[in-house]
């Protein structure tokens, strides 16, 4: 059931197959098609919808080149599309006459490869034939210029125009100047944070059992963006809008203009287009360029204080779920000065390298700039390893083509030969990032621990020998696992393997469904299966106080034997008081920084006279199969990953 792939060798291509389910409307002449997920979620506005639709394409396709200050046509507001040129040329766009309108000359093709058409087969721009317009976005075009290129279907109502997705820049918009740190961010977690099937779960299981009381307090980390726009909590994804879905996008960084220490994912996200505010990096003397953006520097991206706003997470009720920061706070690595940006942002996952020691070369490639006029940096890795990946389908994630929220994509002979042709180079391109995410991952778990094996190289037949297995761990800035650790496992996995080639698993095996042999298998919960008392799992649990006051584990955090629904509000008295809350609890069971620990096992050798191979694996696993089951989705376990971070194999020889 499940996948094994080791962090010893090259990283093995993984066949990620799930059913995606995909809502297409059919839409008529009285009920236009609408995309899912929506540019603009919220239809209470004054903007004309066309407008929003024009306007969105045009920063995510256009502004790179067509930006104020330069030669080109300025396509970064509505003033600017329907004045002059730079050179005192006729606008772009003549209101009420598509025809006569450059702008839509220039992006208007044959896009059905309808045969005799008087459209052209390629557009003038944009140049990228992956980024064309689909017909959806031609349509939208037209009718807003045919309908008198409105910026306002109504007058806007001073000082009460809602906060809409158009008030915050997209991670696309930055890929034209930032092309290596878009590729980089697209690939990673914080990209995908809100696209997760299994964060989704998650999230509607606990507002089902919290009465909807926790409310956005999973979703403000996953996509802080769409919960400053008034998503809720409970909002599926197929109705949120694509800014976010981007999850942890680019302005979420760097928009913060100061240090904000607040954990749990309370930061707030400045409003405002590219041109419309500061942007901040690592480096204290940006650059201007024409027709960019404002540019400041903030030391306190390079600080580890700026990741634990989201990467230590306290419930309402005092419930410490994540604790990555906090223990790099007591670390090794932070007495020694190094940062979470040391490990996860350098060329090597998992190995911290200074700032000035990594790669150095161009942070921004501008159209139109000659890049010898801007200073070489020192770069960071955008990709942020971690011990997820993505369980969606290759056309889903990292990219997606803008024609494919219009319709099936799956129904290849419904295509256009030109949907046919990008649907394969963004498939191409989707695997090789998913790649390189995966090596990145490997990497960073090959750098995390190892294991040390001791036992007797000879025995005799009958003899009950010791074998000793101890775990160290590499990490100098936090635990290992660490993050949301109710969740991780790693585990040891003990097999010998007799003479006569029979495996017997001594410690670590798996049940029929995936779990390891302990409280939380079915099986064993049913008797069907003895539990494994020997097991090495440096996996957390979450910990409930019963109504008849014992202790029992439970693998999503909510105490539902004193409650059959709980109402999540904050306690009476601090649980640091106390040291935890008095009913709910993590039972920490992860391995400390630099810190070794182990276990001994004793296995006899009955197998008669030979060679015994003694195999140790040390295995990761980033979700256990039972959550899966707990929160509906049995159907994605079988796209679980079991890596085995090191593995050992000695011999006994038995006379």
């Amino acid at each position: 059931m499940n996948r094994h792939g080791s962090v010893g060798g090259p990283p093995c291509a993984v066949a990620l197959t799930v059913a995606l389910v995909l809502a297409v409307a059919h839409g008529t002449a009285s009920s236009p098609a609408r995309a899912t997920p929506p540019i603009v979620r919220n239809e209470h506005h004054a903007f004309d919808p066309d407008w929003i639709e024009v306007w969105w394409t045009l920063r995510q396709k256009c502004r790179g080149c067509h930006r104020p200050g330069t030669e080109r046509h300025d396509l970064t507001s509505y003033a600017a599309l329907l004045g002059g040129g730079p050179d005192g040329d006729m606008p772009v766009v003549i209101p009420g006459s598509p025809e006569e309108s450059l702008l839509f000359e220039q992006v208007l093709w044959n896009h059905a490869s309808t045969p005799d058409s008087p459209h052209p087969d390629m557009p003038s721009m944009p140049p990228d034939r992956m980024e064309w317009l689909s017909a959806g976005q031609l349509e939208a075009f037209e009718r807003w210029i045919r309908n008198g290129a409105r910026q306002y279907r109504r007058p806007p109502v001073a000082g009460c125009e809602p906060l809409l997705e158009i008030h915050f820049p997209s991670a696309k918009e930055c890929a034209a100047c930032h092309p290596r740190q878009y590729e980089q961010w697209s690939r990673s977690m914080h990209a995908y944070a809100q696209h997760s099937p299994v964060f989704e779960a998650f999230t509607l299981t606990m507002i089902e059992r919290t009465g909807g009381t926790i409310g956005t307090f999973c979703t403000r980390c996953h996509t802080p963006i769409g919960v400053s726009l008034g998503e809720t909590g409970s909002t599926r994804n197929v109705c949120r809008s694509r800014l976010s879905m981007e999850g942890i996008t680019c302005v979420v960084c760097h928009r913060m203009a100061q240090p904000y220490y607040k954990s749990s994912g309370r930061i707030p996200v400045t409003p405002g287009q590219v041109d419309q505010g500061c942007l901040y990096g690592p480096f204290v003397d940006p650059v201007p360029v024409p027709g960019g953006h404002a540019a400041g520097g903030n030391e306190y991206l390079l600080k580890s204080e700026f990741c634990g706003s989201c990467h230590d997470v306290t419930s309402p009720q005092g419930v410490r779920l994540e604790e990555a920061f906090s223990e790099w706070q007591n670390s090794p690595a932070a007495k020694e000065g190094h940062t979470c940006q040391h490990c996860h942002m350098g060329p090597i996952q998992g190995v911290p390298i200074a700032r000035l020691q990594r790669p150095w070369g161009k942070a921004a490639v501008v159209p139109g700039i000659d890049p010898a006029s801007l200073p070489d940096r020192p770069l960071s890795d955008h990709t942020f390893a971690g011990p997820d990946y993505s369980l969606l389908p290759d056309t889903e994630f990292p990219h997606k083509l803008d024609w494919m929220y219009e319709q099936d994509y799956r129904d290849t002979a419904r295509l256009s030969p030109h949907q046919r042709e990008t649907l394969t180079r963004l498939r191409i391109r989707n695997r090789s990032q998913l790649e390189r995410a995966r090596f990145k991952r490997y990497e960073l778990l090959r750098n995390a621990a190892r294991l040390h094996v001791d036992h007797p190289d000879c025995a005799s037949t009958g003899d009950r020998i010791r074998i000793r297995v101890d775990v160290e761990s590499l990490f100098a800035g936090h635990n290992l696992p660490t993050g949301f650790t109710a969740e991780r496992q790693v585990w040891v996995e003990l097999a010998i393997i007799d003479p006569l080639g029979r495996l017997e698993i001594i410690s670590g095996g798996l049940d029929r469904n995936g779990d390891l042999l302990d409280e939380h298998s079915h099986e064993v919960e049913a008797g069907h299966l003895h539990a494994d008392h020997r097991l090495l799992n440096f996996q957390s649990k979450f910990v409930s106080l019963t109504a008849q006051g014992t202790e029992r584990t439970v693998i999503i955090p909510v105490n539902r034997h004193l409650a059959p629904l709980n109402v999540i509000r904050p306690p009476t008295t601090p649980a640091q008081s106390f040291g935890r809350p008095p009913i709910f609890r993590v039972a920490k069971s992860s391995l400390p920084p630099l810190q070794t620990a182990g276990r001994t096992y004793h296995a006899r050798m009955n197998c008669g006279p030979g060679r015994y191979t003694i195999r140790v694996r040390l295995n990761f696993r980033n979700l256990p199969p039972a959550l899966f089951d707990k929160i509906g989705i049995p159907h994605l376990k079988h796209l679980l990953e079991t890596v085995v971070i090191d593995e050992y194999a000695g011999h006994v020889e038995v006379k």
